[in-house]
C-alpha cells in the first residue's frame, strides 16, 4: 500500500497529534510513514510494529474494530488490531484513531489467485458466524452513494457528460438488477480489492472492514482478478458476478474521477474502470 498525499481532511497537525498519542501509549515513534491516503489516512508508526488508521467517522471506526475483534477471535485471515494497546477508538487532533499490527510487505510476492480465493472463502465463513441482526448496511449502498454523487452539482468536474451518463446508467442497472437476483443473506467484506489484502506468514490476509455488509459473495469477487473467482470453493451465479463487475467498476470510476486532482494514478484508475463499464454494457 502506498500514498503520497494526506487525505483531504487530515493535516500535519493531526498527524503530530496521533504521534503524540502513540508515544503516550508507550510506542516508540521515530517517523510516521504514510501507507495510504484515501478516505482514511494510514500511518506506520516506525519503528514500532503498529499502524495508526485515522478517520473522521468515529461510528464507522468503532464498527470496524468490533468486526475485526470478532474475526480475530474466530481465526479469520485478517490483520489483527495492535497488541499492547487498548482495543478501542482513540481520539487525536479531532479525528478517530485505531491501531493495527504492521505487516511489512517489502519483498513479498503477489499472492496467487487460488490462495486469495481460499482466504476469501475462509473470511466469508468467519463473517457468517457474526450475528447479522445489528448489521443493517447492504452492499448496494455503495452503488446508490456513487449514483447520488454523480447528480451533485460540481462533482467530478473533469468527467465528460457522456461518461457521466454512462456511469449513471450502469449504476441504475446494477441496483435494479442485483436487488432482484443477489443473495442478501450473507455477510461479506464489501471491498476486498488488492490494496485491502496483505500477506501474513505467507498467506493472504484482509484489512479494512468498514464496508462489511449484507450481500452476495459475487460482489466481493468482483473486486478481484477474474482468476480468483475460478478458484473460489463455492457456488457462484455467473450473471450476478458479471453484473457486480460492471457495478464495481462504475463505483470505482465515479470516485476516481472526483479525485483526479490527487495525481495521475487516480486518472488512470478512473479511465481504466470507465473502459470496463463501457465494455460490460455493450
Amino acid at each position: 500500500m502506498s500514498g503520497d498525499a494526506l487525505c483531504d481532511d487530515v493535516g500535519a497537525e493531526t498527524v503530530s497529534s496521533v504521534v503524540d498519542l502513540a508515544r503516550d501509549l508507550g510506542l516508540v515513534v521515530e517517523e510516521p510513514v504514510t501507507l495510504r491516503s484515501t478516505n482514511n489516512l494510514v500511518l506506520w508508526l516506525r519503528p514500532s510494529p503498529v499502524v495508526a488508521k485515522i478517520s473522521s467517522d468515529e461510528t464507522g471506526s468503532a464498527a470496524e474494530l468490533a468486526v475485526a475483534r470478532m474475526l480475530a477471535d474466530g481465526g479469520a485471515p485478517i490483520v489483527h488490531p495492535a497488541q499492547g494497546i487498548e482495543c478501542r477508538v482513540h481520539r487525536a487532533g479531532g479525528h478517530s484513531v485505531t491501531f493495527w499490527r504492521y505487516e511489512p510487505q517489502n519483498g513479498i510476492s503477489e499472492p496467487k489467485p487460488d490462495a486469495v480465493a481460499h482466504a476469501l472463502a475462509d473470511l466469508h465463513s468467519a463473517l457468517g458466524l457474526i450475528d447479522p441482526r445489528p448489521l443493517s448496511r447492504t452492499f448496494d449502498e455503495q452503488i446508490t452513494a456513487a449514483g447520488r454523487a454523480l447528480d451533485r452539482p460540481g462533482f467530478a468536474p473533469e468527467m465528460a457528460s457522456d461518461d457521466r451518463r454512462l456511469l449513471g446508467r450502469a449504476l441504475d442497472n446494477a441496483v435494479s438488477g442485483l436487488r432482484k437476483t443477489a443473495d442478501m443473506s450473507r455477510i461479506i467484506h464489501g471491498s476486498p480489492h488488492r490494496l485491502n489484502i496483505v500477506v501474513v506468514g505467507g498467506s493472504p490476509a484482509f484489512i479494512d472492514f468498514e464496508t462489511v455488509a449484507r450481500g452476495p459473495v459475487e460482489w466481493d469477487l468482483a473486486h478481484l482478478d477474474p482468476a480468483v473467482a475460478g478458484h473460489y470453493p463455492g457456488k457462484l451465479d455467473p450473471h450476478v458476478l458479471a453484473t457486480c463487475r460492471v457495478a464495481v467498476s462504475a463505483v470505482t470510476s465515479t470516485w476516481c474521477w472526483d479525485g483526479v486532482h490527487r495525481g495521475p494514478d487516480m486518472r488512470s484508475h478512473a479511465q481504466y474502470h470507465l473502459a470496463c463499464v463501457r465494455s460490460g454494457l455493450t
